[in-house]
């Protein structure tokens, strides 16, 4: 997941439509996602739009955050072909729209009538920053981030300047014969991982892999999380983006969320011990969402503290990815950022886009210093010695904003 924003959320602002004359292109702004039920059931069922823009998540961000939504549905001679629900949030004066919850997501879509906006003319930058400013979106400036290049090449987002985002995503493709999916990745040095990991495990008393089947199994596994992962980042020298509150209770409304089939909205994974002086302890955890056979590694954790030279979480990946071959699914995706653990997983990375779309002189004055940022961040990433010098700088500051207690 990526790193929050020290941004604030502006008031809601009330529903407001108006028409662009050119292509017939209307927008409606509202914040209630209520009112847009029907035309949201029907654009997420689309297999293209992926679980960060459905329902489940952009309602537990708004209500576990209490941040505005600015729910943007885009009209063309009349018919709804695409939600766009965002949040305006400030940063340096700037008004920046973005989608809601983008802080913690891997991939965006919008949701998008595809088979509509196939026949539909392209829309101009003009035509939909015009229609957006005449709704009421009063930002200056939307940040349609983390997009794959299949997504930014539709309407609405097909005419927009881009850049490359910072960060790659990687996936594994599945298939229901497990063998053939560790064939993709030396499947012969990952069973020989696999079997020594549970030959460790076995000898500290053995080990449960636990799923959060119910609402109180997955927020047991949710907390240890929490606290796992405060530890690791403190560790490296990395403030908790977990920390928040209103980020902890969006990932437990996630986590208790179920589907008319009783699925959770995200799916709690975790390596308990069975046995031994630690029984009970849970020294690996993982959050899954899945949506149209799309499975996405939202976060993961281990304990380091106790039995920390068993692989609990490639153990914990093993088991999650054989599930996941098993229930039919297409493809497993860890997700956004550049990681060894997920290389050595994953034959196929995607580069990400982020178009951008200003509405008003402050916008267009800001864009190429919003590009330029985002260059300069993928510049970072991407170059080992920029990319570790920036790590220990951030770790000088993270510490000296500490209090002193703490830093002692």
């Amino acid at each position: 997941m990526a790193n929050a924003q020290d941004l604030s959320a502006p008031l809601a602002t009330p529903v407001k439509r108006t028409s662009a004359p050119t292509n017939h292109l209307s927008a409606t702004v509202t914040s209630d996602p209520a009112s847009l039920r029907e035309t949201w059931q029907r654009l997420e069922a689309d297999p293209a739009t992926m679980f960060h823009q459905s329902r489940a998540w952009v309602e537990a961000w708004s209500q576990g955050t209490g941040n505005d939504l600015f729910l943007v549905t885009l009209e063309h001679n009349g018919t709804a072909f695409a939600i766009l629900p965002l949040e305006i949030r400030k940063a340096g004066g700037l008004k920046v729209a973005r989608f809601a919850g983008t802080a913690y997501s891997n991939e965006n879509t919008g949701l998008i009538d595809t088979q509509r906006i196939n026949r539909a003319e392209p829309l101009s930058t003009t035509e939909l920053a015009r229609a957006l400013s005449h709704a009421g979106l009063a930002a200056d400036i939307v940040l349609f981030d983390k997009m794959t290049p299949e997504t930014a090449g539709r309407v609405p987002f097909s005419a927009l300047p881009r850049v490359f985002h910072q960060n790659p995503s990687f996936q594994l493709p599945l298939f229901e014969d497990f063998n053939q999916v560790l064939a993709q990745i030396n499947g012969k040095r990952r069973r020989k991982k696999f079997r020594v990991s549970e030959r460790q495990l076995e000898a500290l008393g053995g080990y449960r892999h636990l799923t959060g089947d119910t609402d109180a199994g997955a927020l047991q596994l949710l907390e240890a999380f929490f606290a796992q992962k405060a530890v690791r980042l403190a560790a490296q020298g990395l403030p908790d983006v977990f920390a928040d509150p209103g980020i902890r209770d969006f990932l437990r409304r996630l986590a208790t969320t179920r589907n008319a089939e009783g699925a959770p909205a995200l799916e709690l994974h975790g390596i308990e011990l069975a046995g031994g002086d630690h029984q009970g302890e849970i020294i690996a955890v993982a959050g899954l969402t899945i949506k149209d056979r799309h499975v996405t590694c939202q976060f993961g954790s281990i304990n380091e503290e106790i039995a920390a030279d068993v692989s609990a979480g490639e153990l914990l990946f093993y088991r999650m990815i054989e599930r996941a071959s098993a229930a039919g699914h297409a493809v497993f995706d860890f997700g956004v950022g550049d990681q060894l653990y997920k290389r050595s997983w994953c034959p196929q990375r995607t580069e990400l886009l982020d178009c951008y779309l200003p509405l008003n002189l402050k916008g267009r004055l800001a864009a190429p210093a919003i590009a330029g940022l985002i260059r300069l961040k993928r510049t970072i990433k991407t170059s080992p010695l920029l990319h570790s010098f920036a790590s220990r700088v951030r770790g000088v500051l993270v510490r000296k904003s500490k209090p002193a207690a703490e830093t002692d």
